[in-house]
């Protein structure tokens, strides 16, 4: 498979991993598992991790931690604007021109706001200009991915011990996002690969 398809489908299924759950979710991650693992072991590693949870848990189970970590969490709200401007008219506006480039490109996007993490690596995964995926990469999903992974690991002992299973499980999605961090941090290879 040449190395512009395989970052591509990597992209791809970083993306299905990181919506809702979904039946398929194991196959998929065993594919970005093994697509990563020659020049990620780590990612690979902890994708692996999440994988074997995943295929032990049930479907209702996993839709469960899903929204604990990505709907009810601020430090892992899966929306890239959210981290990177707030509430504000800021995040309004990037969310604005992503709409355009979108469009520029035949992109659609129907059932989620355009700076989902989910839908700007869909994006990425199509995307047919190398500067506006290095941008997207080093600007919005490097550091909004920073962030969700810091907030994570600064929640307080405090609130920690008030809720141990709700911590434990949402270290879960956590190794996808750093996994997903180091394969972006490759950024220079993987726009030269989709070049």
């Amino acid at each position: 498979m040449p190395e512009e398809t395989v970052q591509r489908r990597v992209l791809s299924l970083f993306a299905d991993i990181l919506e809702y759950p979904r039946p398929g979710l194991p196959a998929a991650m065993r594919e970005c598992e093994a697509l990563v693992s020659p020049t990620s072991p780590e990612a690979a590693m902890l994708l692996h991790g999440f994988r074997a949870f995943v295929e032990e848990t049930p479907p209702g189970r996993l839709e469960e931690i899903y929204t604990g970590t990505f709907d009810l969490d601020a430090a892992c709200y899966p929306y890239v604007g959210y981290h990177l401007f707030g509430e504000s008219y800021k995040r309004s506006l990037f969310m604005q021109q992503l709409k355009e480039r979108y469009q520029a490109q035949g992109f659609m996007v129907e059932h989620e706001l355009p700076d989902h993490l989910a839908v700007l690596l869909r994006f990425l995964a199509t995307g047919d200009d190398p500067d506006l995926v290095h941008i997207i990469i080093q600007e919005a999903l490097l550091p909004a991915l920073e962030q969700m992974i810091k907030g994570e690991e600064t929640e307080s002992a405090s609130e920690a011990d008030k809720r141990p299973d709700r911590r434990k499980d949402r270290n879960l999605y956590r190794q996808v996002l750093e996994a997903l961090r180091l394969v972006l941090q490759r950024q220079p290879q993987l726009v030269e690969a989709m070049s």
